[in-house]
């Protein structure tokens, strides 16, 4: 009896190893999980032959971090291309200019005709903010220093981000130099500033984050800095603080399910870009999306993007889809 009993407990624990073996654990999907739902992929294409790639180009010296990837045909043409920076999120703590959509994307519009940078920056675990700013300043400075080099037209330069990448890319859209965020790098001589925004997912006004600012760790990392005030910080680096009326076209995408970056912070952007006579803001909410929204509703958010960039650095008036037969 003993012996049965014994035999069918060690069978039980053999079928059970089985089934843990062949049954998938199920998701844990973590915050920064979901802030780097962007480039997450690993299906990162072959470098097609009309293209030209130069990696890890330094656009300043010093920090290891201070690199970019450039990404553009080969073909120069006739006419000097429009140029798209992308910025990498991860909650600022995390993230690289070679991963998901910031690789792919930016593969995808070098064959659409446009001069393509991916790029990194300082994270908050090495220099709080504004270091994070300062450093994609200048990297688009660098871009326009190099304009004629690499064939791009220097007033269409536009920018795409998600989460923490978002909240960069609205900052290079909307921060004027007086602002005093452009840093001691090189190409001071020479705009940091987009002609062109498209964010996802956008952390936008830190002072007024649900629950406050100082219940997330990321936030507190990114804005505490030695002898500066962390509310004076949090104010300096939420985009809405920054918009005017002369801000470039913004196309913005949030998820009403987003539980990060909760939906009201690209709602009250919204509102204020357009309060302060900003003329060209497109909004897409997006009902069943959470902080994922690009990647989880990309047959809409990639051809909105695809058409917006057309239409404000390729300057061709007419929808993509509209144009079709």
């Amino acid at each position: 009896m003993m012996t049965t009993i014994i035999a069918r407990f060690f069978i039980g624990i053999f079928l059970f190893a089985i089934l843990v073996y062949f049954i998938p654990e199920p998701a844990r999907i973590s915050a920064k999980a979901q802030l780097d739902s962007e480039y997450n992929s690993s299906d990162i294409p072959a470098m097609p032959n009309d293209l030209k790639i130069i990696d890890s180009i330094s656009y300043r010296r010093g920090k290891k971090a201070w690199k970019l990837d450039l990404i553009m045909p080969k073909a120069r043409g006739p006419q000097k291309r429009p140029a798209i920076v992308f910025i990498h999120g991860g909650g600022w703590h995390g993230g690289d200019k070679g991963r998901g959509f910031f690789r792919t994307g930016a593969i995808e519009y070098a064959r659409k005709g446009y001069v393509c940078i991916s790029i990194n920056y300082r994270l908050s675990d090495e220099a709080p903010f504004p270091a994070c700013v300062e450093d994609v300043k200048c990297a688009v400075r660098w871009l326009r220093a190099h304009a004629e080099k690499y064939h791009v037209d220097p007033e269409r330069i536009g920018g795409y981000g998600n989460s923490a990448g978002a909240h960069l890319v609205c900052m290079l859209g909307l921060v004027k130099k007086n602002a005093n965020m452009e840093g001691d790098g090189p190409w001071q001589e020479y705009s940091s500033q987009l002609n062109a925004v498209c964010a996802a997912a956008t952390p936008t006004d830190f002072t007024n984050w649900p629950g406050g600012f100082e219940t997330k760790s990321s936030l507190r990392q990114l804005l505490k800095a030695p002898n500066t005030n962390i509310h004076e910080q949090a104010a300096k680096a939420s985009p809405i603080n920054h918009v005017h009326s002369k801000a470039p076209p913004f196309l913005l995408f949030h998820g009403i399910q987003d539980h990060l970056v909760d939906v009201s912070q690209a709602d009250r952007f919204v509102e204020a870009l357009k309060s302060a006579g900003a003329k060209d803001i497109n909004y897409h909410r997006f009902e069943a999306s959470g902080h994922g929204v690009f990647s989880q509703c990309r047959k809409e958010t990639h051809r909105l993007m695809e058409e917006f960039f057309a239409r404000t650095l390729m300057k061709q008036e007419r929808s993509l889809s509209q144009a079709q037969p």
